[in-house]
């Protein structure tokens, strides 16, 4: 059984008094340990996708299930629960609480969630990977945008979840260290863990098992 099933779902909008779909009638199915990279240009119905995808947004029609479980049926109580417990979700921008350290972001989300605290030596690990173990006593205000980003990825993936959705997590990374994210994406895959990347960068494309391709609500497998 796929960990993770989209059934014909549709986002619609209004628009100046006109309908319009973001997503349109997509079907999707991912697989524990598939690394699957969703490409499109701006505008194209990625975020939204993604958003329905984790609960965040409730679609017009169709269905999203984890493991199973259809999210529709689930009150907020037990949807926030498969989000703590199951998937973390990257969305663009920044998330660092500018009061804590580095490494107390990374942890913060076990320390209100009552999840189990990952070792310091798995915390060591994946900062070095991310290349900010120099900085996990730093505060946000003294790191550049690129170092932010790269922590706030290292929360995401050090507790190896069972899905992890990214929205363009290397767009404010230079090469070097769009590689290192996107090698611990595809490390974390390796382990099981499903991933899921929404990306215009075309060059990370090659880290993927499967590539889609996004335009105008649509998606279509490309690889």
């Amino acid at each position: 059984m796929a960990f993770l099933t989209a059934e014909k779902l549709v986002k619609e909008y209004k628009r100046r008094g006109k309908v319009f779909r973001a997503v349109d009638d997509i079907d999707l199915q991912i697989g524990s340990g598939e690394f699957v990279m969703i490409e499109g240009e701006s505008g194209s119905g990625k975020t939204t996708l993604l958003n329905l995808l984790t609960g965040l947004t409730d679609p017009t029609s169709g269905s999203v299930s984890i493991e199973g479980k259809d999210l529709k049926d689930l009150d907020d109580k037990g949807i926030s629960g498969i989000r703590n417990e199951k998937i973390k979700y990257i969305p663009q921008g920044e998330s660092l609480l500018s009061s804590l350290t580095v490494k107390e972001n990374i942890l913060f989300p076990f320390v209100i969630g009552g999840a189990a605290r990952p070792s310091d030596e798995r915390l060591l690990e994946v900062a070095e990977k991310l290349g900010i173990s120099d900085l996990l006593d730093e505060y946000p205000s003294d790191l550049s945008g690129g170092e932010m980003r790269r922590a706030t990825i290292a929360r995401a993936v050090i507790n190896r979840p069972s899905l992890i959705i990214a929205d363009e997590p290397t767009g404010s990374l230079d090469s070097v260290n769009t590689s290192k994210v996107m090698d611990i994406f595809k490390t974390i895959a390796e382990e099981g863990t499903a991933v899921i990347v929404v990306t215009h960068q075309k060059e990370t494309l090659r880290y993927a098992s499967r590539v889609l391709s996004m335009e105008k609500g649509k998606l279509r497998e490309v690889s």
